[in-house]
């Protein structure tokens, strides 16, 4: 449907009466409802005039608009969907729509609109959490298809200095897809996004879009096991580690206290030989009932720290929670995790 500056347009989920203001792309337009202006898909109004013809009431006083009222979009077509995120690269992606609350003549930043974007052929089974410091805001589980842009909810804009952070669970569903799963956690930072929002306002762009992953991971499935109860054996020992103290509560993970020789390793090398330490170790404590046991992994770039991470989630047989927080000894160099029984 197409719309020009002026129209008046009816937001579908809400019945909302406003006007166009501007035209921002083929499939977007800026609306103004009741002194609030936010970016919305063409395919989320429509024209009122039928609706002014068969509602009887016409003159009655308006609600204020929610955006809680957005629920996903339809499922679009994969010639419509590639169409509409022309120019995005293949992935999953999350996209922030700035919503700006005009009072008199100032112009406010009031809200952030979420969407996730599957910019691929899968089919997804999608879980989803948005995390502050103050709790969980949101959390959210559905099914999206492919090149569909399915709008998740919205936080307020004060939000992003409360350490903010989206989790996500994506699985493949279908059967030559059963095996495809991407648990992935999302931290912006608020100056980052403060930057973002920058850019969009010189560029004259609606929202901003942030990469979650190109694709799922390569999982062996000849590795996954049809019993995934059956309890977790220690790794092989393919790396002649150190010996560490027997019950001891922590384990460094830098390679100089791990191995011996490692000279000739190269990253993906010691990065396994890392991981396979850390996994030693968490099994260790189990099996001598530890309560919990410090993981040290420094600072660095940070690789070490999220692949560190992505372990614990997946040995939640193991694993009851872990926290990543500053201590006078590591500072955020270590993460402590505590083991369930």
């Amino acid at each position: 449907m197409k719309f020009s500056v002026g129209d008046k347009v009816i937001v579908k989920h809400t019945k909302e009466e406003g006007k166009v203001v501007e035209l921002i792309n083929d499939q977007m337009v800026e609306v103004e409802v009741l002194n609030t202006r936010f970016p919305a898909f063409t395919d989320e109004l429509e024209h009122p005039y039928l609706d002014w013809f068969t509602s009887k009431k016409m003159n009655a006083r308006k609600r204020a608009l929610s955006l809680d009222d957005f629920p996903a979009e339809h499922q679009v077509s994969a010639a419509e969907g590639a169409k509409m995120h022309s120019g995005m690269e293949p992935g999953f992606h999350m996209a922030f729509l700035p919503v700006y609350h005009f009072d008199a003549q100032e112009e406010e930043l009031a809200k952030l609109k979420l969407y996730f974007i599957n910019q691929t052929e899968y089919t997804l089974k999608l879980k989803y959490d948005c995390v502050t410091a103050l709790g969980k805001e949101f959390s959210f589980g559905t099914t999206v298809y492919p090149y569909q842009h399915l709008y998740l909810h919205h936080i307020r804009f004060d939000l992003v200095n409360e350490r903010l952070h989206f989790d996500f669970e994506i699985r493949g569903i279908g059967k030559e897809h059963e095996y495809k799963l991407l648990e992935h956690q999302l931290k912006i930072k608020p100056k980052q996004i403060f930057q973002k929002i920058q850019q969009i306002q010189e560029q004259n762009q609606p929202l901003f879009h942030w990469s979650i992953a190109s694709d799922f991971p390569i999982i062996d499935t000849k590795e996954l096991t049809k019993d995934l109860w059956v309890p977790k054996a220690k790794p092989a020992n393919i790396y002649q580690f150190k010996k560490r103290p027997k019950l001891s509560t922590t384990v460094d993970l830098h390679i100089e206290n791990l191995l011996d020789d490692y000279i000739g390793l190269g990253n993906f090398e010691k990065l396994s030989a890392q991981l396979q330490a850390c996994e030693e170790a968490v099994l260790d404590a189990v099996h001598h009932q530890q309560p919990s046991i410090i993981i040290v992994h420094g600072v660095g770039s940070g690789k070490l720290k999220e692949e560190v991470h992505a372990l614990l989630k997946r040995m939640k047989k193991e694993v009851r929670l872990f926290e990543n927080k500053y201590s006078s000894k590591y500072g955020f160099g270590a993460t402590e995790v505590f083991l369930r029984y």
